[in-house]
């Protein structure tokens, strides 16, 4: 797996190299709240300016472009274009090796998962998630 480049392994031992707790608080808050993993879901296939985000998420635009700006300050999104004709897209570099990540902890500790939330119950399930307020603000 590429993150295991992370890490390096000792005497049995898992050794992480030095990190900066504020950073890691920094996006793993920015990936706690279900509106920014929905729009993460929605730029998976192609880049969108925030009306089509606000569309595909039934949202309004102020929420949309509020957490937009918390995934482009972790560098999650990246922004393309100025005012109307604004697109945002994934950064691939973080968010691919994130995913890949994911999956395999999904398959190794939660392989029952998918056969439980089939993918399309599951973005209809984000959606909703998507339309309650949740804020984690970092100071």
């Amino acid at each position: 797996m590429k993150l295991m480049s992370q890490f390096e392994i000792r005497y049995g031992e898992l050794k992480m190299k030095e990190f900066c707790n504020e950073a890691y608080y920094m996006i793993f808050s920015t990936l706690a709240n279900r509106t920014r993993l929905a729009i993460i879901d929605v730029l998976k296939d192609c880049r969108k300016n925030i009306s089509e985000i606000s569309k595909a998420l039934e949202q309004d635009e102020i929420i949309i472009a509020h957490n937009l700006q918390s995934l482009e300050k972790c560098a999650l999104v990246l922004p393309e274009g100025s005012g109307k004709e604004k697109c945002y897209s994934l950064n691939r570099e973080i968010i691919e090796p994130l995913s890949d990540l994911l999956s395999f902890h999904m398959d190794k500790y939660c392989p029952g998962f998918k056969e439980c939330v089939p993918a399309e119950k599951l973005r209809e399930y984000m959606k909703a998630e998507a339309a309650k307020i949740t804020y984690i603000e970092h100071e």
